[in-house]
């Protein structure tokens, strides 16, 4: 669902593969930055943390591991809301 939202607005879609693999890494996968920056900027918090939670459970990583990434890419892709990410 946050892959859904992530690319309202875009051709191309960023698959869930790859959005899960970017919150967990902190790393914005090429072609994905608008993607990602819409849905730290424009998604319901909620849905956030549920994609948040999924990916750590499906990657076998920590949570809070997951959260500093999440503020790191929200600082790389200087978005509105990363006071919200931090």
């Amino acid at each position: 669902m946050a892959a859904k939202n992530a690319s309202v607005s875009y051709r191309q879609e960023v698959p869930p593969d790859t959005l899960g693999h970017a919150l967990v890494s902190g790393s914005v996968p090429k072609g994905y930055a608008a993607h990602l920056t819409h849905l730290l900027d424009e998604a319901p918090v909620p849905l956030v943390v549920m994609a948040v939670e999924e990916a750590a459970a499906k990657e076998g990583v920590a949570a809070k591991a997951v959260w500093r990434n999440v503020a790191k890419l929200a600082r790389s892709l200087a978005v509105h809301r990363q006071c919200l990410w931090a």
